[in-house]
């Protein structure tokens, strides 16, 4: 649902001027006929138009000016004064003219929805609700009133309140945006996503330019198989808002997951970093694209960007090692794993992992010393303390072998089948190694990172040779 900002208002002084000149131009005050002085008159712009034309071409300043020149004490003028006050950005005077109306009357509801809006724009949500109320019990069918009301509501997450407003808005005015995304979005929260799509159309074909009514469609269309057809509503957001950094996101995280165009993504992925380079979220996404494709050095370049700027996302940790392992960055990898693990302290597989890439130095001595402190992270019972002791001592393979052929699972046991094929490789004892690597490899659809590595070390040291 679209936010509410100051960006919304011009349209809505549009009509709040073009209501008060019909009311103007029509009473009848036809002047008495001018005598023939054989001069032609040159016609007269009607102020209300100059200042209509003011409004849509962006500049709210100047109506302010050409509006005060026809300026009057009628409660319909000092509204549409305010609203263009409000579209200027002078919130202060905009309020002070709606208080002195509704001080003059006080059961406006106009006037109290209008500054009900000054006080939002302020971010005073007291008073913003307080006033809402006031106007929708001045007027009980206040389309904008209820429809403001129930975005507060939504905000909060009373859906039931929220849903009683947005229908009584609707009632009063069916073809009330506001009210139709503002109902759309609750049945979305609420999961009833055939029954929000209908009040999203309307939205869309009522308010074609406005991108949130897009948005809000892509995320039922998506929910409802529909996938390109939320791509489409992605994209027509994207036209109308092409340098609104999460559109790009959302559409490059649809094209990746569920249209499985990594081509698309990364080309959304790209624009959303250009937009705005700090957010980190896209680097995430465009890591793992790289990474499939095996644009190893990117992948770990953007790993080490959202390590940066956001050190607690620590899913980037084990990415990182993973990538820094495969690219035989062997410190970069075991300091990551080593990162991963404090994050998540029982998973000591990122132990074993960065005992692997401390052994991968080159330095024995330094490993071995490395793996006896490691173990003591790690409880005697749990198998990779065993795994990491065949490390530590000639002939315990057999035994830890054994334990874990002892597990009832059979997919952690073909995991944990890495680590022995491991020992294996750092021991010369290169037909086992090949033969657990391969079964660990084939395991790939498991989803454990290992069957990845595995697949690393037998392109990398077997079936090259």
């Amino acid at each position: 649902m679209k936010p509410r900002n100051a960006a919304a208002i011009p349209s809505l002084i549009i009509l709040a001027i073009m209501i008060f000149t019909s009311c103007v131009t029509s009473v009848n005050n036809s002047p008495a006929e001018k005598p023939d002085t054989g001069m032609i008159d040159k016609p007269r712009q009607n102020p209300y138009e100059t200042i209509e034309s003011m409004v849509s071409e962006g500049d709210s300043k100047s109506a302010v000016k050409e509006f005060e020149k026809v300026k009057n004490d009628d409660p319909e003028t000092i509204i549409a004064y305010a609203g263009l006050l409000m579209a200027s950005g002078d919130y202060e005077k905009a309020a002070a003219e709606l208080e002195a109306l509704i001080e003059r009357v006080p059961e406006n509801a106009a006037a109290l929805y209008n500054l009900a809006l000054v006080r939002g724009f302020q971010g005073d949500l007291e008073a913003e609700t307080d006033l809402l109320e006031k106007a929708i019990a001045a007027d009980s069918g206040h389309s904008g009133a209820l429809s403001v009301r129930g975005t507060l509501y939504l905000s909060d997450s009373k859906y039931k309140k929220a849903s009683e407003m947005f229908n009584r808005a609707l009632e009063s005015d069916p073809d009330n945006v506001m009210a139709l995304t503002g109902y759309g979005s609750t049945l979305i929260r609420l999961e009833k996503y055939k029954e929000a799509e209908p009040y999203l159309n309307r939205a869309v074909e009522l308010d074609p330019e406005n991108q949130y009514t897009y948005l809000d469609r892509s995320s039922v269309r998506a929910s409802l198989g529909n996938v390109k057809g939320a791509e489409e509503d992605l994209s027509a957001a994207i036209e109308l808002e092409p340098d609104y950094f999460w559109n790009y996101l959302d559409r490059g995280r649809l094209r990746l997951r569920r249209l499985g165009d990594a081509d698309g993504a990364l080309d959304d992925f790209n624009r959303a970093i250009e937009i705005e380079p700090a957010i980190f979220y896209p680097y995430v996404f465009r890591a793992g694209i790289y990474d499939d494709r095996g644009e190893l050095e990117k992948a770990a370049e953007d790993y080490r960007f959202v390590i940066s700027v956001k050190p607690d996302y620590y899913f980037a940790y084990s990415s990182l090692g993973i990538t820094a392992f495969m690219l035989e960055n062997w410190d970069e990898s075991r300091k990551s794993f080593e990162k991963a693990f404090k994050f998540e302290p029982k998973e000591y597989a990122y132990l074993a992992m960065a005992c692997i890439a401390q052994l991968k130095q080159g330095d024995s001595e330094a490993a071995k010393n490395y793996i006896i402190k490691t173990m003591d992270k790690i409880p005697s019972t749990d198998i990779y303390y065993h795994i990491l002791r065949a490390y530590r001592e000639k002939g315990y393979d057999a035994y830890a072998l054994r334990l874990i052929r002892e597990k009832d699972d059979r997919n952690l046991e073909k995991r944990l089948l890495f680590y022995i094929a491991e020992i294996y490789q750092a021991s010369g004892m290169d037909t086992a190694a090949f033969s657990y690597f391969t079964l660990v490899r084939d395991a790939k659809d498991l989803g454990f990172f290992e069957s990845r590595l595995a697949e690393y070390e037998l392109e990398n040291n077997y079936e090259r040779n």
